[in-house]
């Protein structure tokens, strides 16, 4: 009995749920309401921050449909790289949950990308974060 706790134990502390992350809010509107993983932050050798972002998403919003939120998810976690200096962002790919926060069963996963390109507007306050001096 013992043994198989111990082993219970050990094997949940490898399991790494979203839902477990410390999630801060970085910024919403009114279809979505944005959250960064503090812990995962880290400053890649050329100068920009990676760190993982939880995007939590109002199905209610006008925006839901034409977004095709529906056949997606209620959430999404990525993993976004700002590069500071230039005020850029890439993806590094993410997944889509069925449930709000994370919770249920993944949907979707998609692709990073290797392109940079302009900060979206959805990110603005998560940018600000990522960059802001430790």
């Amino acid at each position: 009995m013992r043994v198989r706790t111990v082993s219970l134990i050990v094997a949940l502390l490898f399991v790494a749920t979203p839902a477990a992350a410390e999630w801060r809010l970085a910024g919403q509107d009114d279809f979505s309401t944005i959250y960064f993983d503090p812990a995962s932050r880290r400053a890649l050798a050329d100068g920009a921050v990676l760190l993982r972002a939880l995007t939590d998403y109002n199905p209610n919003s006008p925006q839901a449909e034409p977004f095709k939120l529906s056949q997606k998810g209620l959430s999404e976690i990525e993993t976004a790289v700002f590069d500071c200096g230039k005020a850029s962002y890439r993806s590094e790919g993410g997944s889509w949950f069925a449930g709000h926060m994370a919770t249920g069963s993944v949907r979707s996963d998609y692709p990073g990308k290797t392109a940079w390109s302009k900060v979206p507007s959805f990110y603005a306050d998560l940018f600000a974060k990522a960059c802001a001096p430790n």
